[in-house]
């Protein structure tokens, strides 16, 4: 296979398609959250926010240091900057997904 957008795209979806039900599940009830959080008017709250940022430099810290794991390698097979560069490419990554996905729900459980 050439490497093409459709290409990785497929692979990608092979690779998540065990873990599917589960990540739509998650997607609604965040969007369910979501527009809760809308309607009390918690969801730019500084509060909800730092959570999330919180949550998401974790989940980003986290994943640096255990994704050559994954991947049956280790620190010492990194070689270059383009290998430093895509570790930390998918690390802030996770980071930024783990946080869009607690926003709604830190923002839900806030005081209005």
């Amino acid at each position: 296979m050439a490497f093409s957008i459709i290409g990785i795209f497929s692979v990608l979806l092979e690779l998540i398609r065990p873990l599917l039900p589960l990540l739509i599940a998650l997607v609604v009830i965040d969007a369910i959250l979501l527009v809760l959080a809308l309607k009390r008017g918690t969801l730019v709250t500084s509060g909800a926010i730092r959570l999330a940022v919180l949550f998401g430099g974790l989940a980003a810290v986290i994943t640096f240091f255990i994704a050559p794991a994954f991947t049956s390698s280790s620190f010492a097979n990194l070689s270059g900057a383009l290998d430093y560069l895509s570790l930390i490419g998918g690390a802030l990554g996770v980071g930024v997904l783990v946080a869009l996905l607690t926003w709604p729900p830190s923002a839900f459980l806030q005081r209005s």
